[in-house]
């Protein structure tokens, strides 16, 4: 039997190793389309904040680790493109050389997660505008401020992640102004809970402005939709994830309500030996 997985960070990976403890015969293929895997995502603030030096503690486990451990085939650089489910095939890019082939799975897992959600704002995909999910992002921030040293840093959004990042700028002696487009900081908390957020952020020093949104960002500035202008020579955007459900939608795989891959209480998706 050949398992292959789709995805190698948390879920990905787990799923791997427990089918490996399942299935001691099984060939197991995972493809990652980055190249780090299993890597601990809550701590890419923290990195970018100075407080992780070196990438390794994030992603301390290679394909070598998986295939001495688990003899799981961990192939990085690689993007499945489509599936096939009545050959059970995929057609996977080699990211590195440019060569598209073909393999086939007995049991697919789809572990593709989400990417980060850019608002129709316009200026969204200038260079001084970046989000934050995965190892890349992080590279990304980091590079532009050892390159740029801003000063002033505009942060959409006021979850958990634009928190941790706020909290990681300003380490780095950045002013932080912080926009959230409802009435609370912290929408995830409750409003009795979110006020004494905001009272924080402003006693150390973060600007937060609610009910508000930005409508255009420029060079040096941010717009937002009651006119006010901000300085802001960074701007993260923290506004929620999207799942990647592209090539399940082409296969034939229902997507659910939220907009993600819909699976019964057994993880399996509407088309036979797909689980997501």
């Amino acid at each position: 039997m050949k398992i292959v997985v789709v995805g190698a960070v948390a879920a990905g990976t787990s799923a791997a190793a427990k089918a490996r403890r399942n299935a001691p015969d099984a060939e197991i293929v995972l493809y990652e389309r980055d190249r780090y895997i299993s890597y601990s995502a809550c701590g890419i603030p923290y990195y970018i904040g100075d407080l992780i030096k070196d990438v390794k503690i994030l992603a301390p486990r290679d394909p070598a680790y998986f295939k001495k451990a688990y003899d799981v085939d961990v192939r990085v650089e690689h993007e499945v493109l489509s599936i096939d489910p009545e050959t059970k095939t995929l057609v996977v890019k080699d990211l590195k050389s440019g060569v598209s082939f073909e393999d086939h799975y007995d049991k697919l897992v789809l572990a593709m997660g989400a990417r980060a959600f850019v608002p129709p704002i316009s200026g969204a995909d200038r260079d001084n505008v970046l989000v934050v999910r995965n190892i890349q992002d992080m590279f990304r921030i980091k590079e532009y401020i050892d390159r740029k040293h801003p000063h002033k840093a505009v942060i959409v959004g006021s979850g958990f992640i634009g928190q941790e990042i706020c909290e990681s700028l300003q380490r780095l002696g950045m002013e932080i102004t912080m926009i959230e487009k409802l009435d609370q900081v912290t929408p995830g908390l409750d409003p009795e809970m979110a006020v004494y957020v905001e009272e924080h952020l402003k006693r150390n020093g973060v600007s937060v402005i609610t009910g508000n949104s930005v409508e255009e960002i420029g060079r040096n500035e941010v717009k937002l939709e009651d006119g006010r202008m901000l300085e802001a020579e960074l701007v993260i955007l923290a506004v929620g994830v999207r799942p990647n459900v592209e090539i399940a939608r082409a296969a034939g795989i229902e997507i659910g309500p939220t907009g993600a891959i819909r699976v019964n209480d057994r993880l399996e998706t509407n088309l036979p030996d797909i689980y997501a």
